[in-house]
């Protein structure tokens, strides 16, 4: 039983740092999000302050949006990479919840048979203690 217990204090160890991985690669795709949403709110603000009537801060606009939108192509694909990180970290997560379940209930039966195996050999006593004096 001891080799059961072993195992299982190794599945809780392996599930709880799955965990905390899971909650990193939330929190690394959640702030990706952000840098995400500040990108487009820049884009916004850049279109709402420029002049449409000057022809030089037009074309700057216009080259700085370029860039903007290269560097919002870089940071989607971050995202993308984030996101796909979270589906693993994810997936591995419940594999060991799973893991750690199957052994939780391995153990329990485990603890059941022991149980009735004992609960037996104590009737089997009570029956020889009774064929005894029954006999006597």
């Amino acid at each position: 039983m001891s080799t059961l217990s072993t195992l299982h204090r190794l599945r809780q160890f392996t599930r709880r740092e799955s965990e905390l991985v899971l909650a990193r690669a939330q929190e690394a795709r959640d702030a990706q999000m952000a840098v995400m949403a500040a990108l487009h709110e820049r884009l916004r603000a850049s279109r709402d302050a420029i002049d449409p009537d000057d022809a030089a801060a037009l074309a700057g606009w216009h080259a700085w949006r370029l860039r903007m939108e290269m560097e919002q192509r870089r940071e989607g694909a971050r995202l993308a990479q984030r996101e796909r990180d979270l589906d693993v970290a994810l997936r591995v997560h419940q594999k060991n919840v799973r893991d750690e379940l199957s052994l939780e209930k391995l153990i329990e039966s485990k603890h059941e048979e022991a149980r009735l195996e004992a609960a037996r050999k104590d009737t089997r006593v009570l029956d020889e203690v009774g064929a005894r004096r029954s006999s006597a």
